[in-house]
Parts: C-alpha cells; sequence; structure tokens
C-alpha cells in the first residue's frame, strides 16, 4: 500500500520545481502572455496535461488544441479542449484531455495553442471541499467526497474536477464530475464521485481536487478540509 496525498486545488505542493513550463511545444495565437502550460503528455490518442493561470485576474473558456505530426512532419492528427473548469482564478490550475482521431506513438512531435478570455466575473469562495475514501481496481479508480455550500445563495452546477499525477507528479489522467444533486442549497452539502478507467490505478500518487458552481470559488483559506489519504487497493 502506498502513501497518496489529496490538496486542494489551489494548495497542491509538489517536490520538484515547475516553474519552468514543461511540454513538447506551443504555439501561441498572438504576443499576447499565456497561461503556463505546466506538463503534457501524448498517450496513444489523448493529450493530457494541465495549465497553469499565471494572470493577475481569472480567466475562462480556455481552450487548447493540439497538432500533432508524424515522422516526417506531416500534420496526423488534430483536436481540442477546454480545460476542466471553464473559470480559473489567478494562481489556479486547471486539467486538460485532448482526444485525436487516431492513435499515434507516444514520441510523436505535437504543438498546443492556448486560447482564452479575460473573465469579468468574480466568484467568491464559498464551496468547502472534503474528501473521503478513494479505491483502485484493476483498470479503474474511484474517490468520493462531498461539498458544502457556505454562501448565502444556492450555489448552481456544482462541478468537482480533479487532476491525477504519478510518483513525479505528471499529469496521469483527469476527470470532472458534478455533484449530486448539482445544485446545493446555503449551508447544505452533496456528495460527488470521480470515477473513471485507467489502464494504470496504481501509478496514481496524488490528486488536486477543485470545485465552482456559476457563482462561488473554492475555499483556499484555513477552513479549507485539505485531506492526505492512504489509498486501499
Amino acid at each position: 500500500m502506498s502513501t497518496s496525498s489529496i490538496y486542494a486545488q489551489i494548495e497542491i505542493t509538489t517536490g520538484e520545481n515547475f516553474s519552468s513550463p514543461k511540454f513538447n511545444g506551443t504555439v501561441s495565437e498572438d504576443a499576447e502572455p499565456k497561461p503556463d502550460i505546466l506538463y503534457s503528455a501524448l498517450h496513444s490518442d489523448t493529450i493530457v496535461g494541465e495549465v497553469l493561470n499565471n494572470f493577475t485576474y481569472p480567466i475562462e473558456a480556455v481552450r487548447i488544441t493540439a497538432s500533432v505530426y508524424d515522422k516526417n512532419g506531416v500534420i496526423a492528427a488534430t483536436g481540442d479542449s477546454y480545460t476542466s473548469e471553464y473559470w480559473i482564478k489567478p494562481g489556479s490550475r486547471s486539467g486538460f484531455d485532448i482526444y485525436l482521431d487516431e492513435k499515434l506513438p507516444n514520441n510523436s512531435k505535437y504543438t498546443l495553442t492556448i486560447s482564452l478570455e479575460k473573465s469579468e466575473n468574480d466568484k467568491p469562495e464559498a464551496l468547502q471541499l472534503s474528501v473521503g475514501g478513494n479505491s483502485k481496481g484493476s483498470n479503474n479508480f474511484k474517490l468520493l467526497g462531498e461539498v458544502l455550500n457556505q454562501g448565502q445563495d444556492d450555489a448552481n452546477s456544482v462541478k468537482v474536477s480533479g487532476i491525477f499525477y504519478d510518483k513525479n507528479h505528471k499529469v496521469l489522467d483527469v476527470d470532472y464530475t458534478y455533484t449530486n444533486p448539482d445544485i446545493i442549497s446555503p449551508n447544505k452539502k452533496a456528495p460527488f464521485e470521480l470515477s473513471f478507467y485507467t489502464d494504470n490505478p496504481e501509478k496514481i500518487k496524488s490528486i488536486a481536487i477543485n470545485a465552482q458552481s456559476n457563482e462561488y470559488s473554492l475555499i483556499t483559506n484555513g477552513t479549507q478540509n485539505n485531506t492526505k489519504s492512504e489509498p486501499s487497493n
């Protein structure tokens, strides 16, 4: 049984310095600064990774477009995806997974292009996240938890997202779900379950979790429940 750490998405810590972006390649659509792609990797027909909002303001509608090339430099596949969170606060990370239209060698070269919008919305911190049990099957991973609405109004479309890392803090997978129900009244809570298929669930060693609704974002001060747990196999 190996130790696994689960953190609130904003407060995740790692044993490595990720100040320099790690990716196969990026192309900017214009001269404007872009969020950092901290890591990305091609897994056959999927590119997974995470984006950091390094601006001083929130951003939204962050879309990553991938172009993959064969050994001769000819484009072989393309795909695009939005980050798991539509709205990303300053200093926050969000995962992405881009599905390609065909399987390619993992060492294929690719470029990533980012587009985004500056958000005029301000989501107060009002969602408290608690993480319960997690389990690994032969080809699946499951994580349970709850979200408490500490705001004064209903939290609508409460979305929980996760970035799943290996022992070197490289992204293995990303996933998201909605609480059940996805509308949480003030001072009420709702459960969630992140569950997905993966070839190597035993490689998952740490997880970054985030929650947000149309109105609110995750509480990241001292009242936030940061859970460290040891997964069962």
